[in-house]
């Protein structure tokens, strides 16, 4: 199945608390009724709020038979029972295989499972165990989708010692043993060494470093293995080598916080279908006072405050776990390097402040992407339909933009908040398909700056109610650039919601509400859905300082500088603290100033407290990576926190990690030192005013570039100063929105609308789907059936570069661009990657920029793997250059420019020619040969590089991306058939498709030249498939 959701995809689910909506019909979904949020009147505040507990009214699955009644806040009970989560709708399928390429997976055999709990907080440990039945070696891949907030901290990759069976099978320790075993690095080895052989441990390593040593030690056939950051909660995995005939043995480990439902904690473990073995043990802390329920039933007993349980075979089903009246249970613990340190949840009770008042119009972004088909949308469509019904008397006009990666209006107006308009809302959401990949910059811009509300006319400024999980997948990516697209607009507060599922960005949310004065409130279940209608209603307190005795550098999660009623906060700091130690909230409230205190309960003694509050200054540290960057990964080492700015990484040996520059660093020094709320605040001084600015994200990139191995950038120090003297707008490439035909589910066939329900979109199905619309209704429409498998794999970088090719094709290069910078991004060593940014930039009209990268592609120092990449880049330069002129650039680089384009005339081989081709490719370790049959019959190849009339093929490249070209200068008349052959795939993969982007130009160089791309899709065999057939007269 190709490109499917990968394979351990479940681990998003592990820790995940499930939730979602009964119902399967998306016109019953539409139509069911939830109570939400509604919006508030007051001025907009420079940074917001963090969590509230809010609304809920879906079908929601009791978790578990409590030993007791919860003893649940306001709205914290469900008609007299006990709060619930969400239910899904379904749990993904094929979950449970491990990809080998895009249509091989590798089955699992058997998961063990261990959780340890204490309070809010879980320390996740899975051992996978997974077969190679066949006689090759692979590199398999699996996706990470975790549950809001989690945290990988651990990788662990081996082969199994058990090898006397004909298919060895896990073999689990008895739970004794288990309970025994500790959650530390040293320790989790430890257990295993008698078990496995040869096995090695990642570690944390700055992220682009990383993922260059893991391509070039992978290229050698020895053991690596990566773990990355991809976005939207999702962690790209790939291990390297999986032997033949062998049982092998990932393990993974990652923190999470359980989900607040009421004055409950909960934690949802969904194990997959059809495994042979599955184990889950839990070793959880209960308190005085506190409640623990278990469902399916246990087996264990209990030591001292701690209950230890097993749950043997239990594929297929979802083991729960429920802590009832856990309100208020705060951590401690020591970390070696930094002494002393705290985590807690506040509910603060906020003095009673009058109600805005203020009748004002709201506009509602509804998140209609893959994401959310389907039991987000269910929730989305409840909350929308609360909000306009609960606060008729504050939201008397309201507007709607649905958007995924293109946006429409429910109607170009604001209409009065009518009951027959909220049911034209969501009689209208109910026929609408749900697909695509997210532009969160693109719908926030639209909704501040409707095109249809002239200047002048209608309201000065509405509030937003953000109906989306915040996961930008698709368009910017940088989350104060999405929150810039805000500016200048309409746009009052923005108010946001989550819901416990996988798979969303809460610190987005956390942000886009920080930056104007709203919140983000959380609605887990049904029973939080009314509160959160009307908590917004109320007028904000402004947070002026947060202290605890004895307790420094405190730091709020989201760092809200406003607060709501109702709202939770995370705090987490250095020191120690004991029950009943009490937090202070300094607020303010126009000139009226409170002090507010919040007791802390039962305190316990974690050894999970030293990364909680290591994830969440690492999380409020990568929002400032220009400032921040060298302390940033500092912090991310120590605390073994992966994302932004590191990633796991597992070389053979010592001499691999000292060979990439990767060696043992001072970080428990920095950690002392440099606490992080000061970094913070530092950093917030260094970048005023210049958050979100693309020119300085771009020189800040500039700076990497010329320090990374495998780049070593060396730009011309007079071009950059040139580049510094350009304006701010001239680095700004605002996504632009698609302008797609249809938005229904009509005229879809029916199995893409069951892949797309079961967010399980398969390449091949929607490569079809998309070329039907191709047809039918036009690029953008076709280029959205394919953004669906993008926002299904975020970080698959062979993906994006597959369709930002062919986006490209279909002339929409704006949406190329942003699909590129992402794997520039992420992998900066691929020179190839500027090339296309800088095509694209230059055809959707930004030359400086172009300009740019162009010259960054002829200023690194290449791996030679690339071939003759300089002199292909330098003619797609010469072109630009000659095309655009003087009067399309910067007055800034014209004189630049005319003098570069007559620099790379002189060093090109060929500065005209009746036929110049080059194609390129998104998979690397490929390799693909072009080959033109002139008229004569003559074959130039790279087994016959030149040609009698004077064809010439550059070096052929046989490692992955090309680029290669061919050139005639002068060619005899009559058809030359152009083409391209898949002669040698990733010799790690069982499978490879590969996309290959054809340029073919004649006259190049002349004023009728003319330029025409192509691209196709090479399947695996050395199959030879035509481009084009060039005819000269």
């Amino acid at each position: 199945m190709a490109r499917t959701l990968l394979a351990l995809a479940w681990l998003l689910l592990l820790v995940l608390p499930l939730d979602g909506c009964g119902s399967s019909s998306e016109d019953e979904r539409a139509g069911q009724s939830i109570e939400a949020v509604s919006p508030r009147g007051d001025e907009k505040k420079e940074e917001a709020s963090d969590y509230a507990p809010a609304p809920t009214a879906m079908a929601a699955e009791p978790a578990a038979k409590a030993d007791e009644a919860p003893g649940g806040g306001d709205g914290a009970e469900a008609k007299g029972g006990k709060a619930e989560t969400w239910k899904r709708s379904t749990v993904l399928a094929n979950t449970s295989r491990l990809m080998v390429g895009d249509e091989q997976s590798l089955s699992l055999e058997g998961m063990h499972l261990r959780a340890k709990v204490d309070g809010f907080r879980a320390r996740v440990l899975i051992d996978f165990y997974f077969y190679n039945p066949d006689d090759r070696q692979y590199e398999g891949t699996f996706d990470l989708r975790l549950p809001s907030g989690a945290s990988p901290w651990f990788l662990a990759f081996g082969q199994s010692s058990w090898e006397a069976e004909a298919i060895p099978k896990p073999k689990i320790d008895a739970a004794e043993q288990v309970r025994d075993q500790g959650f530390e690095p040293e320790a989790i080895m430890r257990a295993r060494e008698a078990s496995w052989i040869e096995p090695k441990e990642a570690r944390m390593v700055p992220k682009e470093k990383a993922a260059f040593a893991y391509g070039q030690t992978v290229r050698r056939r020895v053991d690596p293995a990566l773990m990355e950051w991809a976005g939207a909660g999702v962690f790209n995995a790939r291990i390297f080598p999986i032997a033949p005939r062998k049982l092998h043995r990932v393990v993974v480990g990652y923190d999470v916080d359980l989900v607040a439902v009421g004055d409950d904690l909960e934690l949802r473990i969904p194990v997959p279908e059809g495994l042979p073995s599955s184990t889950v043990d839990l070793n959880v802390a209960t308190p005085k006072g506190v409640a623990l329920t278990v469902e399916p039933a246990a087996e264990g007993n209990a030591t001292g405050p701690r209950r230890f349980l097993r749950l043997s075979d239990v594929s297929g089903q979802e083991v729960t776990l429920r802590l009832s009246k856990a309100k208020g249970i705060a951590l401690t613990g020591s970390d070696p390097g930094t002494g002393p340190l705290l985590a807690a949840r506040l509910e603060p009770a906020l003095p009673r402040a009058p109600k805005t008042g203020e009748a004002r119009p709201a506009v509602l972004l509804i998140d209609t992407s893959l994401s959310s088909n389907p039991d987000r949308f269910n929730v989305w469509l409840a909350l929308a339909k609360a909000l306009l019904e609960e606060n008729r008397g504050s939201i008397e006009r309201f507007g709607v933009l649905f958007f995924d990666v293109k946006s429409h209006w429910l109607r170009e107006e604001l209409l009065p908040n009518t009951p027959e308009n909220v049911e034209a809302l969501l009689e209208h959401a109910s026929t609408l398909a749900l697909e695509g990949a997210t532009d969160l910059g693109m719908a926030l811009r639209e909704a501040s700056h409707p095109a249809w509300l002239a200047e002048g006319e209608g309201p000065p400024q509405y509030d937003l109610f953000l109906l989306g999980d915040g996961a930008a997948t698709w368009g910017e990516a940088d989350a104060h650039a999405i929150s810039n697209a805000l500016a200048d607009g309409r746009a009052g507060s923005l108010f946001a919601y989550t819901t416990g599922m996988d798979g969303g960005d809460d610190s987005m949310l956390q942000h886009l509400a920080r930056q104007t004065g709203g919140a983000v409130f959380s609605v887990v279940g049904e029973s939080e859905v009314k509160a959160a209608a009307t908590a917004h209603g109320t007028r904000p307190w402004e947070i002026r300082g947060v202290a605890l005795d004895g307790a420094s550098d405190l730091m709020l999660a989201g760092r809200p500088r406003v607060l709501f009623e109702g709202q939770r906060l995370l705090l987490v700091g250095r020191g120690s603290v004991s029950e009943g130690a009490r937090v202070v909230l300094s607020l303010a409230q126009g000139s009226t100033t409170k002090e507010v205190q919040v007791e802390l309960g039962a305190v316990l003694e974690s050894d999970l407290t030293a990364r909680a509050y290591g994830q969440l200054a690492v999380q409020q540290l990568e929002d400032f990576l220009e400032a921040t960057e060298t302390e940033a990964t500092a912090y991310a080492r120590h605390f073994r926190v992966t994302g932004k700015s590191t990633s796991l990484l597992m070389l053979e040996t010592e001499e691999d990690y000292l060979r990439f520059g990767i060696e043992p660093a001072a970080d428990a020094k920095t950690v002392e030192e440099q606490p992080a709320s000061t970094l913070v605040a530092r950093a917030l001084e260094q970048l005023a005013g210049r958050l979100g600015d693309a020119k300085l994200a771009f020189t800040a990139q500039l700076g990497k570039l010329a320090a990374m191995p495998g780049v070593e950038l060396k730009l011309d120090p007079g071009l950059a100063k040139l580049l510094d003297a350009l304006p701010r707008s001239a680095y700004e490439v605002p996504s632009e929105p698609l302008r797609a035909k249809g938005y229904t589910r009509e005229g879809i066939p029916k199995v893409v609308l069951d892949q797309l329900a079961a967010r399980k979109p398969e390449y091949d199905t929607l490569t079809t789907e998309a070329e039907r619309r191709l047809r039918e209704l036009g690029p953008a429409d076709a280029l959205e059936a394919l953004s669906s498998l993008v926002e299904a794999q975020p970080g698959d970088g062979v993906l994006a570069r597959d369709v930002g090719f062919t986006a490209m094709e279909w002339g929409l290069h704006a949406q190329a661009y942003h699909l590129f910078a992402r794997v520039a991004r992420a992998r900066p060593f691929e020179p190839q990657t500027y090339r296309a940014m800088a095509l694209t930039l230059a055809a959707s009209g930004h030359p400086d920029l172009a300009l740019a990268y162009f010259e960054i592609g002829l200023a690194g120092q290449w791996d030679p793997r690339f071939g003759e990449f300089p002199q292909i880049l330098m003619q797609d330069y010469l072109r630009f250059l000659r095309s655009t002129g003087a009067a399309g650039l910067d007055p800034a680089l014209r004189d630049y420019a005319e003098h570069r384009a007559g620099v790379l005339a002189s060093r090109m081989d060929v500065t005209e020619a009746d036929i110049l081709v080059t194609i390129t490719w998104n998979t690397d370790s490929t390799d693909v040969d072009l080959h033109v049959i002139e008229p004569s019959g003559e074959e130039c190849y790279f087994g016959h590089t030149t040609t009698r009339s004077g064809g010439r093929l550059t070096r052929d490249v046989t490692q992955g991306y090309g680029p290669e070209m061919y050139v005639l200068p002068e060619a005899p008349a009559g058809d030359y058939q152009v083409r391209a052959k898949y002669f040698a795939s990733d010799v790690n993969r069982a499978s490879a498709r590969t996309k290959v982007y054809s340029t073919i130009t004649r006259n190049f160089g002349r004023p009728d030249e003319e330029v025409e791309s192509k691209v196709v899709t090479l399947e695996t065999g050395k199959d030879m498939h035509d481009l084009m057939t060039v005819t000269v007269r």
